[in-house]
């Protein structure tokens, strides 16, 4: 039996794109089945592989339910959302870095006890251990950054033959995973608190991963579908004549677009050139050297068009004092959308975001056809 993994990257409300691109594929296979026995997620992508995992044996309804939670979405389910909240914590970080001292909480600029609340009700840890056990998945994984080691580990529960593995600053460790793995891949750098797991506090799973399909490989993937959030193949960068001094939210939207896009671009092209590499040594030599390596077969799916671009008609949900910060003008400028994309979570983006991902997979069916092969599943 061939395994296949899907691996769904972060980038906060950008995520609902793949849930688009989910639905598609669910119909384009009706069968009851997974389309694929390994699930990876990072970051907001995590929230998604917990609830494909978490909502019982059968796909179309994980997916239909998934698509529930995304379509109506509202920013003050993810974090607390009203200006005196949003003042108060940053009040307190800015306290803290004048003061010094040892800190009793970890310091963040939002408070997203809200989604913790939300995802105790969407997400059934005890179906995905039962997913898991009866055979429907072989793997699930979650990815998080340690902030004390520096290491981005892979949370996973498995199947009995997955062990975990440890290559320097890149790690998978089996455990029962639990809504504190899902909350700790999600917690982006400075905006979200860390998550106590164990010994250690841990973030985002973005932060410092530079192999985003390593763990799906690892996890036992010989083919791997990647739905990713980053429209910057189709579109060129813009520079105008006379460019402006950078705005805060144009500094930090670069840094979050490098955290978020950027790595994921690099790896799939190094898969691709490590697959053609493969291809054209003799399987004897590969043998001879005891090397067991063989192409991992490779399905794209992202964006057609850049998510800011859409963003950019629904920045009134974002809170006001948010919409200061990711710098979004009044004169149409798109790069404050860029960063407020990522804090989004209003359900009119994320509905446009699952119908532009629903459309691409299905401008893509050809492909997606002969990657899974034809027939129900």
């Amino acid at each position: 039996m061939t395994h296949t993994g899907v691996v769904l990257t972060g980038g906060g409300a950008r995520a609902a794109y793949q849930v688009g691109v989910l639905r598609a594929i669910s119909d384009m296979y009706p069968g009851s089945g997974y389309p694929f026995d390994v699930v990876v997620g990072t970051s907001a992508g995590a929230i998604n592989a917990a609830a494909l995992a978490g909502g019982g044996s059968i796909f179309r309804h994980n997916v239909s339910q998934l698509e529930n939670i995304w379509a109506n979405l509202s920013v003050d389910q993810v974090y607390h959302a009203g200006s005196f909240a949003i003042m108060r914590n940053m009040s307190r970080v800015a306290r803290k870095l004048i003061s010094g001292g040892e800190q009793r909480h970890s310091l963040s600029l939002l408070n997203n006890e809200p989604l913790r609340q939300l995802l105790e009700k969407e997400l059934d840890f005890d179906a995905i251990h039962e997913t898991i056990e009866q055979g429907h998945l072989r793997a699930l994984g979650l990815n998080a950054c340690g902030y004390t080691t520096g290491r981005n580990l892979c949370f996973f529960e498995g199947s009995t033959d997955v062990t975990s593995w440890s290559n320097g600053q890149r790690a998978g460790s089996r455990t029962e995973l639990t809504l504190d793995h899902v909350m700790a891949s999600s917690a982006i750098p400075t905006l979200f608190e860390p998550v106590h797991i164990n010994r250690e506090y841990f973030g985002d799973g973005v932060t410092r991963q530079i192999a985003h399909i390593s763990p799906a490989i690892r996890l036992g993937a010989e083919k791997v579908v990647i739905i990713g959030v980053s429209g910057n193949s189709q579109s060129e960068p813009r520079r105008p004549e006379h460019p402006a001094v950078p705005t805060f939210g144009q500094i930090m939207s670069h840094v979050f677009n490098g955290l978020f896009l950027d790595t994921l671009d690099y790896d799939i092209e190094r898969l691709d050139l490590i697959n053609r590499l493969v291809e054209l040594i003799p399987q004897e030599a590969l043998t001879g050297a005891g090397l067991d390596l063989k192409p991992i077969e490779l399905l794209d799916i992202s964006p057609s068009q850049p998510l800011e671009d859409i963003a950019e008609q629904y920045m009134d949900g974002l809170p006001t004092i948010l919409r200061t910060l990711a710098g979004v003008p009044e004169d149409g400028n798109v790069s404050g959308a860029s960063l407020g994309s990522y804090l989004l979570f209003d359900h009119r983006f994320c509905r446009d975001l699952i119908e532009l991902g629903y459309k691409d997979a299905q401008a893509q069916s050809d492909e997606i056809a002969q990657f899974f092969g034809t027939g129900n599943l």
